[in-house]
């Protein structure tokens, strides 16, 4: 996606036309002010009226400080219905807005802004005068999760101006300090958060928490509530009094408030001891076991990085920090799910007598005769300013049975001094420009890895990417395909640097270089269609999905992407893109085949 950037004094006046309309709500409805500990600091919630009062405050009330205190960060607060002010018109069209909240052309350091559709809610934050604001249209259609969760974006950003980290992860301890649970949704977070509290742990989080790493890594509560799916109340029955929608979990999800009945056990800050990533095991008894560091990252990083608005490098590598800080482990939840209690407990009291757990990683340990030879296929054209990135990129995936394939596809700039000159073993092809359909078709004919992955010159992979995906496939022999999701990065004119943009669950689904192929692939859906010079990537994944080929999707970024003004696809409309062609060569194997 394409959009014009806001500029900075674009940005700047539209929080200050929005703070305006607060104001004028405030004035009409009156002030009510809340004061709470979020993190290391103090944060006031100012309300026009009282409308929102009820939904934004009960999940924070176990952080409720006096009137009197002094707030580092104000999030001023209204409803058009009961205000009756309404909020200025939107700055863009709707298709700027994404699923996980960013507006597309904002990119302001001090100014953020998003918009999350389902709630209707507008949140922005002025990051130099330290205000934040949150608008609705009304209160009666807040989902249930911003009951549970409030103002969860706002929190998000103010945490990180304070070197501090909200994640999409759970926290429960004891005496001995807590642990970090994280993983994607549906792997067993909150039941293993809420059987420890049911069986007397302490607990921290279930849903959404704040860490921070200096001077030691810690995790802090910010909601006193937790999320169940309907059909596992039944298995929490001295949690489900505390159920407020009840009446609803035909359609919603439970949400349990547990202050002030369990405020004992609801702890604000605990020393974060080690971090663990749930897996549902076949046997009864719930067992914890060592992982790689890199089960544990991936599994954090895309949990909380396609769900909070304008994250990015610098929330990437604040996992890895708080990753690489701590030890990691696998809880192979059993069956009989009350176990996991006495799991975590046993493991916390023995946690100082264990051998602290070397980062080595699973494939460091074996010969380059026990790894699958990979070929990487690299199409490039009039890339000399990015063919050695590209190369350094693959070299550093560390893989210790590589086939680098380099195709030239008729470049008239300096690429081919590039690659002449790159201190690489590479086999290095030379084709007229026919297209980087054909450009991969050459690289595939030509390849000899049981494996075969394919990186644009332009495109990065993430750190240990390869080893990553090759042992996917190694655990799913069944798979022709596995893929991942790309992360969209354009340069920030400011820093010069390469900055995330976008969610990569919203963005192009069909990238080539975020996936990896047996070769057999190939044979069985055909090379991809060098009549295409665009569109060549959907097509071929919709010959796949024709044929049932079977393809696994990894709920984690797998490719780069980096928008420099220079792409092929830069400007092009539908047409040139030859979406509707792909989609008339859909249609007609569709009526050849009735």
């Amino acid at each position: 996606m394409y959009k014009p950037q806001k500029s900075e004094i674009e940005q700047q006046v539209f929080f200050k036309k929005s703070y305006d309309k607060f104001i004028q709500a405030k004035d009409t409805a009156g002030e009510i002010n809340y004061y709470y500990r979020i993190g290391p600091t103090t944060v006031c919630l100012k309300f026009a009226g009282d409308r929102l009062v009820p939904y934004l405050t009960r999940a924070l009330e176990h952080l409720r400080l006096p009137d009197s205190s002094i707030p580092d960060f104000t999030i001023c607060i209204w409803d058009s219905d009961s205000t009756h002010v309404e909020m200025i018109p939107p700055p863009c069209t709707k298709d700027c807005f994404t699923d996980r909240g960013d507006i597309w052309g904002f990119n302001s350091r001090r100014i953020k802004a998003a918009f999350h559709w389902i709630e209707c809610s507008v949140n922005l934050a002025d990051l130099e005068k330290n205000i934040g604001i949150y608008w609705v249209q009304t209160s009666e259609t807040l989902p249930y999760w911003v009951l549970a969760s409030p103002l969860r974006t706002l929190f998000h950003w103010w945490m990180e101006k304070n070197s501090c980290q909200l994640l999409h992860a759970a926290a429960v301890g004891t005496e001995q300090g807590a642990v970090l649970i994280t993983g994607k949704g549906g792997v067993g977070k909150s039941t293993a958060a809420l059987s420890c509290l049911q069986a007397g742990l302490f607990y921290v989080a279930d849903d959404y928490v704040i860490t921070e790493l200096d001077p030691a890594p810690k995790v802090v509560s910010l909601y006193s509530t937790a999320k169940l799916n309907a059909d596992h109340v039944v298995n929490f029955p001295g949690l489900s009094r505390f159920i407020n929608n009840m009446e609803k979990l035909d359609q919603e999800k439970a949400v349990l408030f547990l202050n002030p009945e369990l405020s004992q056990r609801l702890k604000i800050e605990m020393p974060l001891r080690a971090i663990l990533t749930p897996q549902i095991a076949d046997h009864s008894e719930s067992v914890i076991k060592p992982v790689s560091r890199w089960d544990i990252q991936r599994a954090m990083s895309f949990t909380t990085m396609s769900q909070l608005p304008y994250v990015g490098l610098h929330t990437h590598a604040y996992i890895s920090k708080l990753v690489s800080s701590l030890p990691h482990y696998i809880l192979e939840a059993g069956k009989d799910f009350t176990g996991i209690p006495a799991a975590i407990s046993d493991f916390l009291s023995g946690l100082d007598n264990d051998v602290p757990l070397q980062n080595v990683n699973p494939w460091n340990s074996r010969r380059k005769d026990e790894r699958p030879l990979v070929s990487v296929i690299i199409p490039v054209f009039n890339g000399e300013h990015f063919i050695q990135e590209a190369v350094d990129n693959v070299l550093s995936q560390k893989y210790p049975a590589l086939e680098m394939i380099i195709i030239n596809d008729g470049s008239t700039d300096g690429t081919d001094a590039a690659i002449k000159n790159l201190p690489a073993d590479i086999r290095y092809f030379t084709q007229d420009n026919n297209g980087p359909a054909a450009a991969r078709n050459k690289g595939i004919r030509d390849a000899s890895g049981e494996f075969i992955v394919f990186l644009d010159a332009d495109d990065l992979w993430p750190e240990n990417n390869l080893n990553i995906m090759v042992d996917e496939m190694l655990r799913n022999p069944d798979m022709e395909v596995i893929r991942g999701y790309a992360q969209l990065m354009e340069v920030n004119k400011a820093s010069g640097r390469y900055e995330y943009v976008g969610n990569p669950k919203e963005s192009f689904p069909h990238y080539i270089g975020a996936a990896i192929y047996r070769k057999s692939a190939f044979e069985k859906v055909g090379l991809f269609d060098p009549a295409l010079r665009f569109g060549e990537d959907s097509d071929w994944f919709i010959r796949a999905a024709e044929m049932s080929l079977p393809v696994k999707r990894l709920e984690e970024t797998s490719l780069y992407v980096r928008r420099h003004g220079g792409n092929m696809t830069e400007g092009r409309n539908m047409l040139e893109l030859n979406v509707m062609k792909v989609f008339k060569k859909s249609l007609e194997r569709r009526r050849m085949r009735e």
